[in-house]
């Protein structure tokens, strides 16, 4: 299912990517939700709330807006997942987002947020 498809009224993940950053880290973070099962939305940044350059604050206002409370965001060098119920500069998980492995990161990152949402442990490491 593409984005475009997907209901504003259906509850996804939502991501937020600060505006330097590429839009195939939507689609790693998406594809390691939807492995877990649950569906994720592009969020523009500045619509979120947050501060583009601060990823826990972009990935607060992010799950602010998600009906599952849950938000990733990805800042130049950093991917956080976040919980609404969390503090906003406390997030989930913050990773450095390396070049040879943003894929990978962004991946487990759509995990972990999918995994918050079904209630199941969190992916540690880095095999997935």
């Amino acid at each position: 299912m593409t984005q475009e498809d997907e209901s504003p009224e259906r509850p996804a993940i939502h991501v937020s990517l600060a505006p330097e950053v590429d839009e195939h880290f939507f689609e790693w973070i998406s594809f390691g939700a939807e492995e877990e099962g649950i569906p994720c939305r592009l969020e523009d940044a500045d619509e979120s709330g947050g501060e583009a350059d601060d990823v826990a604050a972009l990935a607060y206002a992010t799950a602010k807006n998600s009906r599952f409370g849950v938000g990733v965001s990805v800042t130049s060098g950093k991917v956080a997942v976040h919980e609404r119920h969390m503090p906003a500069a406390q997030p989930v998980i913050v990773t450095e987002v390396e070049e040879d492995y943003a894929r990978q990161v962004c991946r487990m990152a759509g995990s972990n947020a999918a995994r918050l949402v079904i209630g199941t442990p969190l992916r540690l490491d880095d095999k997935l």
